[in-house]
């Protein structure tokens, strides 16, 4: 063997040999023996407060909206991640609640190349008019339901309709102010609330006995009758609000409810016409969380009762769009 491969080797041997005698006599005994932390420093981490807590120490204090969060699309996103660090929280204070929505979602929802396609994606210029994400959106649980195909039979859906007549009227436009019109709405809307009172996903105190007795198929039928017929309703005389105020009001409900009350989406109800002592209670149902909607809970939290009655008298005063 050539003499340099024998100096080589020899070298290579030495330095392996130097190495481990260093690794030796110089690695402290404590070296790995807690993970990857030496031992006269677990005790000093393990005496420091939790800076971040997880989502588990939420639970107790805000159940239902750990549900809503937990049951959604935004399950791996933590509450620190939008409320920030939970440190001493809650005896040293609440955790804030964003407000630039708009910023703070975009930061995983503007479009731009290299992103996964699973993700939604929006061109921030192009979307809601520049709306807050939470007019649309509850943070909790941000998916936007999509609407949901009906076909039934109109002609069974009258006959069955019958028993609806003395609240809801015989078209479909209710003779009581606090009673919703039901003529002209969308399908699929009626289709998921008259499913989720006969779950009783949704309760009401008359609505969810009748609902139980209604068969799937009895509500695809009444569903189709109803969105049949014209929304064409008298004008209201009991209007408490004011309109003009709740127009100012309802640009916050633009993006789901069009300008003037007539939904965009088949899941989503129109209010235009709506009966205005309906539209009081019914918003006032959703902001004490009597009624359940996670998107309808977030933009009601912050209405006042006056604002109410003004969204009520301004929705109460549009045209209705009656079925083609």
């Amino acid at each position: 063997m050539p003499k340099h491969i024998v100096r080589l080797l020899g070298l290579i041997a030495v330095v392996l040999v130097v190495s481990l005698l260093a690794i030796q006599f110089m690695t402290a005994e404590s070296f790995y023996r807690f993970g990857p932390y030496r031992a006269d420093n677990v005790t000093e981490i393990a005496s420091l407060e939790t800076v971040y807590q997880t989502p588990a120490y939420c639970k107790d204090c805000h159940s239902e909206r750990h549900a809503q969060w937990s049951a959604n699309s935004h399950k791996s996103v933590t509450c620190e991640t939008c409320h920030g660090p939970a440190k001493g929280h809650p005896e040293k204070g609440k955790l804030p609640i964003p407000s630039d929505t708009a910023k703070l979602c975009t930061l995983c929802h503007e479009a731009m190349p290299g992103r996964p396609s699973t993700q939604p994606q929006i061109q921030v210029a192009q979307h809601a008019n520049g709306q807050s994400c939470n007019t649309c959106h509850n943070p909790h649980a941000p998916k936007i339901v999509a609407a949901a195909k009906v076909s039934g039979d109109p002609a069974a859906g009258k006959q069955r309709a019958a028993a609806c007549a003395s609240c809801h009227g015989d078209k479909g436009i209710s003779p009581n102010d606090t009673w919703p019109n039901l003529a002209g709405q969308p399908a699929a809307y009626l289709a998921k609330i008259l499913s989720a009172y006969k779950s009783g996903a949704q309760k009401d105190v008359a609505m969810t006995p009748l609902a139980k007795e209604l068969s799937n198929a009895d509500i695809q039928n009444l569903a189709v009758y109803y969105a049949g017929l014209s929304c064409d309703a008298p004008a209201q005389s009991k209007v408490s609000g004011d309109a003009a105020a709740g127009k100012a009001v309802a640009k916050n409900c633009a993006a789901c409810h069009g300008e003037t009350g007539v939904s965009s989406n088949p899941a989503w109800p129109h209010i235009a016409g709506q009966q205005p002592g309906y539209l009081v209670n019914v918003l006032k149902a959703f902001r004490a969380g009597l009624r359940k909607d996670p998107m309808m809970a977030g933009v009601t939290r912050g209405l006042s009762d006056t604002d109410i009655a003004n969204l009520a008298a301004y929705y109460a005063g549009q045209k209705c769009r009656s079925p083609k």
